[in-house]
């Protein structure tokens, strides 16, 4: 995805999935996103868990957060559940959202990922239209979450 022109709003979103088709879903879905709005997506991509909390307290000390997280559950070396157990554990990062996308329909499953601090649980759609919705309410959280953080400093 292109760097934001001069003046154009910015969201991050650090993306935390296995599978690259998905991930290559989620992210055309996103450019349908940029293009009705006036703000770019940068979009960085991690394979596990382990990986995502390790760029994340990376980017934490260089001042980059991610303005939301979009997680897998289902992941090799750390799940979706413990690095959302993980993440809450840290009071810098208690606030930023997460966003659950997941091939699961168990409630219990949804649940339990709500109770370790998912902002919300989406089920991966089959269809585009849909990927498109749910990615347009990741960004409007995202970009709720920036001004918040921004007015908060």
């Amino acid at each position: 995805m292109a760097p934001a022109p001069s003046g154009q709003r910015l969201c991050r979103l650090l993306l935390v999935e296995d599978d690259e088709d998905d991930v290559f879903l989620l992210e055309r879905a996103m450019d349908c996103v940029r293009n009705k709005l006036e703000i770019d997506i940068e979009c960085d991509h991690v394979e596990n868990g382990l990986e995502g909390l390790y760029q994340v307290s990376k980017e934490d000390l260089t001042d980059k957060l991610p303005d939301a997280i979009v997680l897998d559950l289902n992941m090799p070396r750390l799940g979706g559940v413990k690095f959302l157990k993980a993440l809450r554990q840290s009071f810098l990062l208690k606030d930023l959202p997460i966003f659950v996308l997941t091939t699961t329909t168990s409630i219990a499953i949804h649940e339990e990922a709500m109770r370790a601090g998912a902002d919300k649980v989406y089920v991966k759609p089959n269809d585009a239209e849909a990927l498109v919705a749910i990615a347009g309410e990741i960004i409007a959280a995202c970009c709720v979450a920036q001004t918040n953080r921004l007015q908060a400093s």
